[in-house]
Parts: C-alpha cells; structure tokens; sequence
C-alpha cells in the first residue's frame, strides 16, 4: 500500500508540474446545460487511451507532456491530496467495516462516519490537473474507489434504510428504496456534479471497456458485485480484477451449471451489463459464433475465467442460458 502510494505521488507531482495551462479551464455546458466531465472527449473513439492528439488521455509513460514551467504552481493542487485520497480509501475498505464476503456493518461505519467524510470533502475539492496526470491502471483504480466511497455515503446518509410502499417489488432494506439513488443524487467530485449511474458507465465501462470492472463496483446489493475490503491499487489492480471475476462467478449468485439439464445459470449482472461484453474483446473471439452476440461475448468471458473443465463443459455442450434473480436486499452484514 505505501510503496504504490509512494509511485502514486511521483507521477502525479511530475505531471501536476507539466499539465498544459490551457487544460486548467473549466469544461464549457453542452447544449442541453449539462456539466461536462473536464476528463471526457466529446466523442472517444475505441483505443485512445495514449492519442498524442487527445488532451485528455495520457501518453504510454502515464505523463503528461511538458508545458510551460512559468505557469503558476499554485493553480495545481499539491500531490499530497491524492495520497491523503488513497490513505483514507484505505482506512474505509478494510476488514473493520466489511468482511472478506463483501457484507458491510454499516452500523460501525455510519457511526465512525469521520474517513467517510473526509474523503468525500477531498474528492470536491481535488484539482482536475491530478486526474489528467494519471495513466490508465491508476485513473480506473480512482474511480471505481471513488464509486465505492459515494456508494457507501448514499447508505450511511439514508441509514437505517426507510421502505417506501410504492416499491414493492425491491426488499425493505434495499438501496432501490432510496428516492432516485442512482439517478437522482449527486456527488461533488473536482467541482463538478456526478450521479453513481455517471460515474459508473461514463467514466468506467464505456470507456474502458473492460468488463471485469462490473464485479468491483458494489451495487450495496447481495446479489451484486462482492466488496472488497481493501482498496483498489494501480500497482494491482489486475490481479485485484481477475479475482473480483473469480470471486464473484465462485458465488451462488453469481454462476450455477446443472450439468444433467444442460442448463447455464448466470447473474443478472451479465444481462445488466451486456454492452460492455459487446463493446469488449470477447465479442470479437471467433468461438460460440452460432450463439447470439451478448450470449457469444459472455461465454468467451467465462471460458477464461472458469475451470478448464467447466470451459470445456460450455464449449462442448451449447448449453440454455437463463438468469439467477437478482437479490436486491442490502449488504448489511
């Protein structure tokens, strides 16, 4: 943890130091008075992470390129606070919160609020120019610890969770009984406003495009993606993906096979996510092709994932996909 914080800071100091004046400003409205993210293209095509010509994206190295070393230092704001960022990440995602299974005691946490709060006062006031420093692993491993941070404030905010009548169809403790809780809330992040639905399909998903970031973004859901109690790293964050994969599909809401009915029973979590298996390499992968396209994308993700005989089982015997209902009851442990 400190030697990847420690990395951290010299990219993003030796960056801070170089972003281009001209990337200060803050992002103009669109037409319909939106906000836009200062870190988004207006349209990105597929694999611009390093396009020189791209202000947003940073080149392979994860620097950005030399401006002017006269610019006012004191418009970037100190590499400390991205430290100071992943340090209180750290003292949220651990094992006096949440268990190795993903469940929360939102009791503890809503009653030792004070890292909760801090973290979200940082991300309001954190300068663009950190983030526009930052390379791919590190900028993902931001954001989804970011995600996981707002998600777990909207639960303590609304703690213990109060049913409404007109949701019945969701448990009473569930996070879908909170009033437009993906939607309707919004989160102060470097100045700008972002819904949990926002930051995870604009800044996430359809940018990245890698599916395995939807088993690290909790939905404060049982039947979701399992929590971590640690924070995401970019030194790690590979093998911290690969395992949330691994973790999830070894869950009984995640995967079941029922060999002898030749049935494969999936998450809803496949289904909820369809277009980043289709916008992902595993659509591309010339196996399954008799199959639909997201059941194709889907069984190509799963073949890397499961055991070799599970694998083998998908790829000999085109089984029937039908999908596990999604247990919406909250974390809470």
């Amino acid at each position: 943890m400190l030697l990847s914080l420690v990395a951290l800071t010299e990219v993003i100091a030796n960056g801070a130091d170089a972003a281009p004046a001209a990337e200060q400003q803050q992002a103009p409205s669109d037409e319909k008075g939106e906000p836009k993210d200062p870190n988004t293209p207006k349209s990105p095509p597929a694999h611009r992470d390093n396009d020189p010509s791209d202000p947003n994206q940073p080149p392979a190295n994860g620097l950005v390129e030399n401006g002017n070393e006269e610019d006012d230092d004191s418009m970037f704001p100190d590499a400390e606070d991205m430290v100071e960022l992943f340090d209180l990440f750290g003292r949220i995602f651990n094992d006096q919160y949440i268990t190795e299974t993903g469940f929360v005691d939102y009791t503890t946490l809503r009653r030792k609020r004070a890292d909760l709060i801090k973290a979200s006062n940082l991300l309001e006031k954190l300068h663009p120019a950190v983030l526009m420093s930052l390379n791919r692993e590190q900028r993902i491993a931001f954001w989804i610890n970011t995600y996981n941070t707002c998600i777990l404030k909207l639960i303590i905010d609304n703690y213990p969770i109060q049913p409404k009548w007109y949701m019945i169809l969701y448990p009473s403790n569930s996070i879908m009984q909170i009033p437009g809780a993906t939607t309707k809330v919004f989160f102060r992040i470097m100045g700008l406003e972002y819904n949990l639905k926002e930051m995870r399909n604009d800044l996430l998903l359809d940018r990245y495009r890698d599916p395995r970031i939807c088993f690290a973004l909790t939905e404060a859901a049982r039947g979701g993606a399992i929590l971590r109690n640690e924070p995401y790293l970019p030194d790690t964050l590979e093998e911290q993906l690969d395992d949330q994969v691994h973790r999830f599909l070894n869950s009984p809401h995640g995967l079941r096979i029922n060999r002898q009915s030749n049935v494969l029973h999936l998450s809803n979590v496949f289904s909820m996510n369809k277009k980043v298996f289709l916008e992902s390499e595993y659509a591309e992968i010339l196996r399954f092709r008799a199959r639909k396209p997201e059941e194709r994308a889907w069984l190509n993700f799963l073949s890397k994932y499961l055991p070799q005989e599970d694998a083998q089982w998908l790829d000999a015997n085109d089984p029937t996909i039908r999908f596990i209902d999604f247990d919406w009851n909250l974390n809470e442990k």
